[in-house]
C-alpha cells in the first residue's frame, strides 16, 4: 500500500503466480454427492488474486481496463466471503449492474463459476413482489443480481435492509459520483452512509473512475467508501490485452453548406406548417402540448440525420420513424412515452420523406442508389464518405470485425440500414445494437442477446452501437473501433476503446477538420487519463470532507426510508394508483413564487386525494423547492394513512379481491381443507349401564303420508338428554317416488323406563334393523351375531335408540312395543340352532330351511337366493300354486325352469305374496314432483314358491319395513337441526342479540347446495353479502375520511374477500357446524352400527385423500365418513356461510343483531354519531360551488330536500375540477354504491321469494351496474348539473344522452357511443349524499330508490352480462368459446372466437382500457351476431323467468337502526361561514384546514388593459402579490413560509413557451422617459407563437422605475393574455 493510502499491486515475477499462496479462508474444493465444487481460484490470474486479497481487507474500487477480468475479481470475493453469505447463514450477496441486459450477463457468469445460487431481477421483473415474497427471495438466494434501481426500492419500501447485505458490489462504479443523481448515489448517502447498523463490504469495479465534468477520484472514493485499487506493472496487464493505435480521420463538413441550408429551410416549413394544424384551443390542450413537443422532437432528429448523414440518411431515417409504431417511433427519437398526436408526426415525416425523394428523382437515381458506383454529396454527408473509405480501406483483412459507436439511437438505426444496402462494401455484414431509453420498450433483452450472438459467430461482423455497447456487454473484442460521432466523456473514451484489444488493432476518430476543438478533444481524453493513471499511483489523500446529509422520511415502525430525490417520483406515482379513467388523470401540479429566503413551491394534488396543497420550505431553486414540496406531500400523505408504513400505495401493498363473491382468486377460493364436522351433543349422551332402571326421553314419530295409501308401523325415539325446545317438535317432508311423500313430526311423549333386560333388547332390535336395511349382506347367512358393538367393536358416536311403540292418541303417550321387538329377536337366525329337515305338518309350509308354521311365514321377512333380494311376505295366496301363470305364456314352473334351470319339488304349495324390501335413499332430496301414476301408486308384490324362501326374521311387517326406511333421513335433518341450534346458543351466550335468530334460519346457513335440500345458504348468502358490503364501506367511509375511494374499494375488499371470511371463520371454529355433504343413508351410523373407519393422524391422507370430492365425470363425489367425522370444505363455502349467517339475522331480527355478529366474527363496522355530523358539516366547504347549479331544480329532480346542501354539491363534483381546494364525488360514490347494492338486493328478495340464488344475483347485476345508472341519469337530467373541466367527458356524455334520446329506428341505425361512467356514478354519488344527510335514514333512502329505478325496471331491458348469455350459448350447441387478449399501448385489444364446428367460426374484436371491458365488449358483438342468425340459447331467459315468478311487496329487509339528527339550523349556519369567510372555522381534518385554494377570476394587470384600450386613459398600478396569487392558483394562507411574495412571470413565461416548442419571449426596452435621476422604463416582451400564420402576441408594460420590473411586468401582461387566448388553463 502507498503512502497516499492507495493500494497499488506490483508484480516484478510474471511467472511466480503459481508460488502465490492461497487467498481468503475458504480451503480446498470438496465434493457433494460426487460432483467437484466449482473453484474460481484455479484459473485466476496473480494480479486479481492480489486485488481480492486487498477487498478481503477493506473496501476497495478495482480499476482496471476493459477486459482485464474486474468481474472475475467480484467471483472471487464472493467466494472468499462464502462463509458469511452461503446457507443457512441470512445475510446475502447484491452485485449492482446499471443495465438489464448487463444483470442477466453477470448473473450467468457468477452462476457458471461457483456454487452459489444466483437470482437476478432488471427492470420490472419482480419489481412488484410483496414482502413475504420477496422474504422468500432472500431464503432462497445467496447472490442477488439487479440494477441499482431496483436496490434502491428494495430500500426505499425496506424490502431490503443495508444489514442484510453482507458484500456491495458496484459494476461501472464510475457512475457513483457524489454531485450525480445516479441510483448509486442514493444508495451511498442515504442508506449506506445514513445508516447507523451494520455496514456492508463494497467492492466497485470500473474501466475509468471518473466520469463527466467535476467528477474525481477523492469524490468517487468518499462516496464509496472506498479506497481506489489498480495494478502498476502495465506489462504483465499487456499478456492479456493490447492497446490499439489511435488515429484521426478528417473530414471537411462545409462542402455543402448552401444545399443543406436549402433543406433546413424546407424541412422548418414543413415543421412550422404541422404546428399551425394544432387547434390552441382544442380539446385537449394537453394532448396538444405534448404533440407538438413529440413533433418538435421529430423534426430535431431529421435535422441531425439530414446534417450528419446526408440526403440519403436523412429520408432512411424518415424511413425508420414511419415504420414503427408509438412506442418505436419514442425509442428511435429517445422521447418520453406519451400519447402524442402520432398522426401530427406523420404527416411531418411523409412530407420530408417526398421532399428528400424528390430530389432523387430530379437528379435521375431514384431513392435507391445502393448500387451507385460513385458516391457523392448531398447524396452522403463528407463524415458518412469518410466512414465509408475507412471500412474500404479494411476490407482485404481477414477475420475483420468493427463496432462503429454513434450517440443517437436515430443515427444508428438510419447508418445499419444505409451500410448494409451499399454494395462497394458489401463484405461488412452490418447490424445496429442500442439500449433501453428510460421509460421506454427498448430493445429487448433477447434482441440484444441474438444481435451480439451473430456478431460472435460471425454472423454479423460490423456493429453500429450507441453508449450501450461501451460498457459491460460481453462483446467480442475487435480489430476496429470507429467513433462516428466523437465521445462527451473521458470514461467513454476509454471504454469504447477497450472494444478494440486484438493485436494491431486501431481506435479510429471521424473529426471536422475545420474545427479544432474535436482534435483537440481527443488529445484532452488523452492526457486526461495519463493524468489520472498518475494520480492514482502518486497523489496525497486530498483530506475530503462530504456532507451526506440528506433530507429523509423515515418509518420508524418498518425503517421504510425515502429521499428528497425520491419525493417526487413517489408523489408521481401515488397520484397514479388514485381512482382515473379515460377522462381523468390525476396528477399533481406545481408552482413557484420567489420569497424573500428563497423560491417557495406549492404542490397541488388531484381533486380526489386527501390533501390539496403542500408548501416546500423556501430553496435555492425551482428544483430544490420541488423536492422540498414533494417530500413533505409524501409525509403528508403516510401520516394521514394514504401511503403504507412502508411507503407505498395501498394498492401494491396487498393482491386484494374486488368482492367476496367472484372477484378473487378462483384458485384460493377453490382451495379445500379436512375439517371435522360436529356431531350435536344431546344425541351423543350415552346412559350408564349400571343404571337401573335407565331413564329415557321420549318422542314419538308421527307419520303422515300423501296420499294415504300407505301403512307405517308406529316409531319413537329415546334419548337421555331432551330435545332443546327448537327441535322436540321437529316436521320434515320426506319425498319418496312419484310426487309421494310423507310428513314426519316429532312430539314429546316424556319419560320411559327401561331395565337392563329391555336395554339390551331395544339396543339388539334397533341393531337388527340397521344391519337388514345398510348392511344387508349380512344376513345371507343362517347365523346373525347381535351386540358386537357393545362387547367388542368400534363405540358408536351417538345414543339414541328408535323403537317400534304403541301410541295412545288420548292420553298423548307411548309405549314401547315389546312383543314385536322379542318377535322380531326370537328368529333363528339370531341363535345357533341349525334347520329344520321334517316334513311339512298340516298348517306348515316347507321352505329352503324346512317346515314352517304358516303364522310365522306371513308378516315376516325371508330371503330368495336365486334373486338375492330379501321379502317381507304378506299373505297366503290359496287360490294360486307354482303351476298357475307367471305370464300370460308360461307357468311359474316353466318361468323358474327356464330362467334359473330350478326344478320345484313342491310346486302344490300356495304362493306367497312379497314385498321387496326396499333399497334406502335420500328422502330429504328436494325431488321434482311429477304426474302421479295410478299403477305405481298401487303397491307393487311379487308372487312367491315357498320352497324358494329362507326365513329370517319372524314379525317384521312390511310396515315396520316402511317405517325403517324413513328414520335415517329423520335422524339425519334432526342431527343438524341441533347443530344448528348449538350455534345459535353459542352465539347468544357470545353478544346479546345472538339469540335473534330462529334454529330453522341458523340451519338454511348453515346448508350449502350440495346437500340437496329444498333450502340452501344461498339466498341468505346474496343478502347478506350485500348487507356486509354496506355495512364495511359505511365504517370505512366515516372513520377513514382521509383516504381516496379507490383505497377505500381496496380496504374494503380485503375486509369482506373470502380469504378474510374463511380466516376469521375458523378462528371461531364455524367449520365445524357446516353441512355441505348430500346425505348418504349408506353412510349413516348409530348405536348398533358405529363407523369403521378409524381416522389418526397416520391414516388420515390415505383415508381422505385430496381431491376426493370430484368424481370423474365433474360432480361431487361422496365422500368416505370417518369416526373423527372429518369432511373437505371448500374455503369459499366457509366464507359463503359467514355471508349467509348475516343474511340470517337480517331476516330474523335486523341491522342491530346483523352488526353484532359481524362484531363477534371480527369486522369492524362500528361508528361514532360525531363522525356522521361530521361528515356532513364538513361539506359544507363545496358552497362555494354553489352559483355553478341550480340546487332546487335539482333537489326537485332527485325528489329530496338537503339538510346539508354541500353534499348536493359535491356529489355532482367530478374529480378532473379542482378549483375548489380538493374534493369530488368519488367518495360519495362509494358510499352510494354499496348503499345502492344492499337496497336493491332487498328489493329481488322480498319482491321475488321463489327466485333462484343463481337468478337473485343474475337480477342485481342487471340493475346495479353502470348502463343502468347512467340511463337514471339521462332520465333525471343529471347530465347538465355534473361539474367537469374535461371537454372531451361532456363531449362523450352529449353522444350518448343524444344516442338514448333517439329512436329504435335510429338507433338501429348508429352504433352505439361507449357509456361514460361518470353519469352512472352521478346516480350512486347522489344516494351517497342522500344517505349521508339523512343521517343513514334507509327508509327514506329506500323510497327515494324504488322511484330511481322504476324507469329500468320494465322486463325489456333486462340482460345479462354478454359473457354469461354467450357462454350459455356455446354451452347449448357445444361451441368452443376462447377470448384472446393482447395488449397495445395503454389498450387491450380481445378478440372474442366462437367455433362453431364445421359452420366455422364467429370473431369480434373490441378496445378498452379495462381487459374485462373489451371482453364484454366484444363478447356483446359476437352475442348480437350470432343472434341476429337466429341462434337461441335453450334456457329460458331471465325475462321469461320473472314473467312467471311470483312476485310479492317490495319490503326493505332488516332496518331497525336510529338515524343520527342534524338539524337545519347547524348546517345553514356553517355554510353561511363557510361563504362569507371561506378560511373560517369549518369542520375540517387537519389536513384539509390548509388546503382550501380559491381560485377565482381576476382583472387582467393594467398594462394589458391599456394596451387593448387605450381609450380609457386611466394609468393604473400593476397587480399586487394576492392578486398574482390567486391568478396561478396560490393561496396565502398561515402554512406559507417568509413575508410578501410575488410570482416571477418571466420564469413562467419562458417555461410555457419552451413547453409548445415556441422560441423564447424577446424583451425589448421600448421607451425611456423623465430626468435622469427618476428615469421609467417601459418594456415590451414578443411571443411568436407559430401556430396560427406566425401570430405575435405583444405585451407592453406601464412605465416603471426598474428595467426589471418593467420586464417583469409585461411578462404578467403576456401570461394574462395567454390564458384569456387558451394558451393556459
Amino acid at each position: 500500500m502507498g503512502d497516499d493510502g492507495h493500494i497499488i499491486v506490483k508484480n516484478n515475477d510474471a511467472d511466480a503466480g503459481d508460488d502465490l499462496p492461497s487467498v481468503g479462508v475458504r480451503s480446498s474444493c470438496t465434493c457433494v454427492d460426487g460432483a467437484e465444487l466449482k473453484d474460481p481460484r484455479k484459473n485466476a490470474r496473480r494480479y486479481q488474486l492480489e486485488l481480492c486479497k486487498r477487498a478481503l481487507e477493506e473496501n476497495v474500487i478495482v480499476y482496471l481496463e476493459t477486459g482485464l477480468g474486474k468481474t472475475r475479481i467480484a467471483v472471487l470475493l464472493i467466494y472468499e466471503m462464502g462463509h458469511l453469505i452461503k446457507k443457512p447463514q441470512k445475510q446475502i450477496c447484491v452485485f449492482l449492474a446499471p443495465t438489464v441486459a448487463l444483470v442477466h450477463q453477470q448473473a450467468k457468469v457468477i452462476a457458471d463459476s461457483i456454487d452459489f445460487t444466483v437470482g437476478h431481477y432488471g427492470g420490472d421483473i419482480k419489481l412488484q413482489k410483496s414482502h413475504d415474497e420477496w422474504e422468500k427471495e432472500l431464503n432462497q438466494y445467496e447472490i442477488l443480481v439487479m440494477t441499482p434501481q431496483m436496490l434502491l426500492h428494495r430500500l426505499r419500501h425496506c424490502f431490503i435492509r443495508m444489514d442484510m447485505i453482507a458484500l456491495l458490489i458496484f459494476d461501472e462504479c464510475h457512475h457513483g459520483q457524489a454531485d450525480s443523481n445516479h441510483p448509486y448515489v442514493e444508495i451511498m448517502k442515504v442508506y449506506y452512509h445514513g445508516y447507523d447498523g451494520k455496514h456492508p463490504r463494497i467492492f466497485g469495479m470500473t474501466a475509468c473512475p471518473i466520469l463527466g465534468k467535476g467528477a474525481s477520484i477523492d469524490g468517487l472514493e468518499t462516496l464509496l467508501h472506498a479506497k481506489v485499487c489498480t495494478v502498476q506493472d502495465k506489462e504483465e496487464l499487456e499478456r492479456y490485452v493490447s492497446s490499439p493505435v489511435v488515429k484521426l480521420y478528417p473530414y471537411r463538413s462545409n462542402t455543402n453548406r448552401s444545399g443543406n441550408q436549402m433543406y433546413l429551410e424546407k424541412l422548418e416549413g414543413i415543421r412550422r406548417q404541422c404546428t399551425s394544424m394544432v387547434c390552441r384551443n382544442g380539446d385537449d390542450p394537453s394532448s396538444s402540448l405534448r404533440g407538438k413537443k413529440l413533433l418538435q422532437r421529430t423534426h430535431t432528429n431529421v435535422v441531425f440525420c439530414l446534417e450528419c448523414l446526408g440526403l440519403w440518411g436523412a429520408l432512411q431515417a424518415c424511413c425508420v420513424l414511419l415504420s414503427g409504431d408509438q412506442f418505436e417511433r419514442n425509442e428511435v427519437i429517445e422521447a418520453k412515452e406519451s400519447s402524442g398526436d402520432q398522426l401530427l408526426c406523420n404527416g411531418y415525416l411523409e412530407n420530408a420523406a417526398s421532399l428528400f425523394n424528390a430530389y432523387f428523382i430530379d437528379d435521375g437515381n431514384g431513392s435507391d442508389i445502393s448500387r451507385a458506383k460513385v458516391l457523392k454529396e448531398p447524396f452522403f454527408s463528407p463524415k458518412v464518405l469518410k466512414l465509408i473509405e475507412i471500412l474500404s480501406n479494411f476490407r482485404e483483412r481477414p477475420n475483420m470485425k468493427c463496432i462503429i459507436f454513434v450517440n443517437r439511437i436515430v443515427v444508428a438505426r438510419a447508418l445499419s440500414y444505409m451500410l448494409q444496402q451499399l454494395e462497394i462494401i458489401a463484405f461488412w455484414r452490418s447490424g445496429f445494437l442500442v439500449g433501453r431509453h428510460s421509460g421506454l420498450k427498448g430493445m429487448s433483452r433477447k434482441t440484444t442477446e441474438n444481435i451480439l450472438g451473430q456478431f460472435r459467430a460471425g454472423q454479423l461482423n460490423l456493429l453500429i452501437a450507441t453508449k450501450v455497447g461501451e460498457e459491460g456487454l460481453d462483446i467480442q473484442t475487435c480489430c476496429l473501433v470507429i467513433r462516428f460521432d466523437l465521445p462527451e466523456t473521458a470514461s467513454s473514451f476509454i471504454q469504447s476503446r477497450g472494444r478494440a484489444r486484438m493485436a494491431q488493432s486501431e481506435y479510429a476518430f471521424l473529426v471536422d477538420s475545420d474545427n479544432e476543438k474535436e482534435k483537440a478533444l481527443i488529445d484532452a481524453f488523452q492526457k486526461d487519463e495519463q493524468q489520472m493513471n498518475i494520480d492514482i499511483i502518486t497523489r496525497e489523500p486530498s483530506g475530503l470532507i462530504v456532507d451526506f446529509e440528506e433530507k429523509v422520511y423515515k418509518v420508524e415502525s418498518t425503517g421504510a426510508a425515502i429521499s428528497i430525490h425520491y419525493g417526487v417520483s413517489l408523489l408521481h406515482h401515488y397520484c397514479s394508483k388514485l381512482p382515473h379513467d379515460d377522462y381523468y388523470n390525476p396528477k399533481p401540479d406545481f408552482f413557484y413564487v420567489d420569497d424573500v429566503d428563497g423560491t417557495v413551491c406549492y404542490v397541488i394534488l388531484p381533486a380526489n386525494a386527501p390533501i390539496h396543497r403542500v408548501a416546500s420550505a423556501p430553496q435555492s431553486s425551482m428544483e430544490a423547492a420541488k423536492r422540498d414540496a414533494c417530500l413533505n406531500a409524501c409525509r403528508d400523505l403516510h401520516q394521514m394513512g394514504a401511503l403504507s408504513d412502508y411507503l407505498l400505495p395501498y394498492k401494491e401493498e396487498d393482491s386484494v379481491l374486488e368482492s367476496s363473491d367472484s372477484e378473487g382468486s378462483d384458485d384460493e377460493d377453490a382451495r379445500c381443507d379436512l375439517h371435522e364436522m360436529l356431531v350435536p351433543a344431546v344425541l351423543t349422551q350415552m346412559w350408564d349401564d349400571l343404571e337401573e332402571p335407565v331413564l329415557l326421553n321420549g318422542y314419538f314419530i308421527r307419520f303422515s303420508p300423501k296420499p294415504r295409501d300407505r301403512q307405517y308401523k308406529e316409531f319413537g325415539l329415546f334419548i337421555k338428554s331432551p330435545l332443546p325446545r327448537d327441535a322436540e317438535r321437529l316436521k320434515v317432508d320426506l319425498h319418496l317416488a312419484c310426487g309421494r311423500s310423507v310428513i314426519t313430526e316429532l312430539i314429546p311423549s316424556g319419560i320411559t323406563k327401561f331395565n337392563e333386560e329391555e336395554i339390551l333388547l331395544a339396543r339388539n332390535f334397533q341393531e337388527m334393523f340397521l344391519k337388514l336395511i345398510l348392511d344387508r349382506a349380512e344376513f345371507v347367512p343362517t347365523f346373525v351375531p347381535l351386540d358386537k358393538e357393545r362387547l367388542s367393536g368400534p363405540k358408536s358416536c351417538t345414543a339414541y335408540l328408535l323403537l317400534p311403540v304403541i301410541w295412545n292418541q288420548q292420553v298423548r303417550k307411548m309405549t314401547v312395543d315389546w312383543e314385536v321387538i322379542r318377535r322380531c329377536l326370537s328368529s333363528s337366525i339370531f341363535t345357533k340352532d341349525g334347520a329344520s329337515s321334517q316334513i311339512p305338518q298340516k298348517g306348515q309350509l316347507q321352505l329352503v330351511d324346512g317346515p314352517a308354521r304358516i303364522d310365522d311365514i306371513v308378516n315376516s321377512l325371508v330371503y330368495v337366493a336365486h334373486k338375492k333380494k330379501f321379502y317381507f311376505i304378506s299373505q297366503i295366496l290359496p287360490g294360486k300354486n307354482s303351476c298357475s301363470y307367471f305370464n300370460d305364456s308360461s307357468s311359474h314352473i316353466e318361468h323358474l325352469f327356464k330362467t334359473y334351470q330350478i326344478h320345484l319339488r313342491y310346486p302344490k304349495q300356495p304362493l306367497l305374496q312379497a314385498k321387496q324390501l326396499f333399497c334406502l335413499h335420500n328422502l330429504l332430496h328436494d325431488r321434482k314432483h311429477g304426474n302421479r301414476d295410478s299403477r305405481e301408486l298401487e303397491e307393487y308384490f311379487f308372487e312367491l314358491p315357498p320352497e324358494l324362501c329362507q326365513l329370517k326374521i319372524l314379525g317384521l311387517t312390511k310396515e315396520i319395513g316402511s317405517s325403517i326406511s324413513l328414520l335415517p333421513s329423520i335422524m339425519h335433518r334432526l342431527g343438524n337441526l341441533l347443530v344448528a341450534i348449538e350455534l345459535r346458543n353459542k352465539l347468544a351466550d357470545s353478544f346479546p342479540d345472538g339469540a335473534k335468530v330462529s334454529s330453522e334460519r341458523v340451519l338454511e346457513a348453515l346448508t350449502t347446495e350440495r346437500c340437496n335440500e329444498r333450502f340452501s345458504l344461498e339466498r341468505l348468502e346474496v343478502l347478506g353479502d350485500a348487507f356486509l358490503k354496506f355495512a364495511v364501506s359505511r365504517h370505512l367511509f366515516l372513520v377513514h375520511e382521509a383516504i381516496d375511494e379507490g383505497q377505500l374499494t381496496g380496504r374494503r375488499s380485503k375486509l369482506v374477500n373470502n380469504t378474510n371470511l374463511y380466516e376469521l371463520a375458523t378462528q371461531r371454529r364455524l367449520q365445524v357446524y357446516i353441512r355441505d355433504q348430500e346425505f348418504d343413508p349408506l353412510q349413516f351410523f348409530a348405536l348398533g352400527r358405529p363407523c369403521s373407519v378409524i381416522c389418526t393422524k397416520e391414516t388420515e391422507k390415505s383415508i381422505h385423500p385430496v381431491g376426493q370430492t370430484r368424481s370423474s365425470n365433474g360432480k361431487h363425489a361422496c365422500e368416505v365418513r370417518c369416526d373423527k367425522h372429518h369432511h373437505w370444505l371448500q374455503r369459499k363455502t366457509i366464507a359463503d356461510v359467514v355471508e349467509a349467517l348475516i343474511g340470517a339475522y337480517m331476516v330474523d331480527s335486523g341491522f342491530k343483531a346483523a352488526i353484532s355478529f359481524l362484531q363477534w366474527i371480527g369486522i369492524k363496522t362500528d361508528f361514532e354519531l360525531s363522525q356522521v355530523i361530521h361528515a356532513c358539516t364538513s361539506s359544507a366547504s363545496f358552497m362555494r360551488a354553489e352559483a355553478l347549479l341550480d340546487i332546487p331544480s335539482l333537489e326537485s329532480s332527485l325528489g329530496y330536500h338537503f339538510v346539508h346542501r354541500g353534499l348536493l354539491l359535491q356529489a355532482f363534483i367530478h374529480p378532473s375540477y379542482n378549483k375548489l381546494g380538493g374534493g369530488c364525488y368519488q367518495r360519495l360514490e362509494f358510499l352510494g354504491d354499496a348503499v345502492m347494492d344492499f337496497l336493491v338486493t332487498s328489493y329481488l328478495y322480498s319482491v321475488y321469494p321463489k327466485l333462484k340464488p343463481g337468478q337473485l344475483t343474475d337480477m342485481r347485476s342487471v340493475l346495479v351496474n353502470n348502463a343502468s345508472f347512467a340511463r337514471v341519469a339521462v332520465i333525471r337530467s343529471f347530465h347538465k348539473c355534473i361539474i367537469c373541466d374535461c371537454p372531451r367527458l361532456r363531449d362523450a356524455i352529449d353522444k350518448y344522452v343524444n344516442y338514448s334520446g333517439m329512436s329504435d329506428s335510429e338507433r338501429n341505425q348508429l352504433k352505439e357511443p361507449p357509456c361514460p361512467k361518470a353519469l352512472g356514478d352521478l346516480v350512486e354519488s347522489s344516494v351517497g349524499a342522500i344517505v349521508l344527510d339523512t343521517g343513514f335514514d334507509l327508509n327514506q333512502v329506500w323510497k327515494l330508490m324504488l322511484s330511481l329505478l322504476d324507469p329500468i325496471m320494465c322486463f325489456p331491458r333486462f340482460q345479462l352480462n354478454p359473457l354469461r348469455d354467450l357462454r350459455e350459448l356455446c354451452q347449448s350447441f357445444n361451441w368452443d368459446l376462447e377470448f384472446v387478449p393482447l395488449k397495445k399501448n395503454k389498450y387491450f385489444v380481445v378478440d372474442a372466437i366462437v367455433d362453431r364446428k364445421e359452420i366455422g367460426h364467429s370473431v369480434s374484436s373490441a378496445t378498452n382500457h379495462s381487459k374485462r371491458t373489451a371482453e364484454r365488449m366484444a363478447a356483446q358483438q359476437v352475442l348480437e351476431n350470432l343472434q341476429a342468425e337466429g341462434y337461441k340459447a335453450k334456457t329460458k331467459s331471465l325475462e321469461e323467468i320473472l314473467k312467471s315468478s311470483q312476485k310479492m311487496e317490495a319490503k326493505l329487509i332488516g332496518f331497525d337502526e336510529t338515524p343520527v339528527s342534524i338539524t337545519d339550523s347547524v348546517a345553514s349556519k356553517l355554510e353561511r361561514s363557510s361563504l362569507e369567510d371561506p378560511s373560517s372555522s369549518v369542520s375540517l381534518p387537519k389536513s384539509q384546514e390548509t388546503a382550501v385554494t380559491h381560485r377565482s377570476l381576476v382583472e387582467p394587470p393594467m398594462a394589458i388593459r391599456e394596451t387593448l384600450s387605450i381609450q380609457d386613459g386611466v394609468k393604473n398600478h400593476p397587480p399586487s402579490p394576492s392578486i398574482l396569487a390567486k391568478k396561478y392558483g396560490i393561496g396565502s394562507s398561515s402554512n406559507n413560509c417568509g413575508g410578501s411574495r410575488q410570482a416571477t412571470a418571466k420564469s413562467q413565461l419562458l417555461e410555457l413557451c419552451a413547453a409548445n416548442c415556441w422560441k423564447p419571449p424577446m424583451y425589448e426596452c421600448c421607451k425611456e422617459e423623465g430626468p435622469s435621476h427618476s428615469r421609467l422604463f417601459t418594456y415590451k416582451v414578443v411571443i411568436e407563437t407559430e401556430d396560427d400564420e406566425d401570430t405575435l402576441l405583444e405585451c407592453y408594460s406601464e412605465p416603471l422605475a426598474k428595467k426589471k420590473a418593467a420586464a417583469e411586468h409585461a411578462a404578467e401582461g403576456a401570461l394574462w393574455l395567454l390564458k384569456e387566448e387558451g394558451y393556459m388553463r
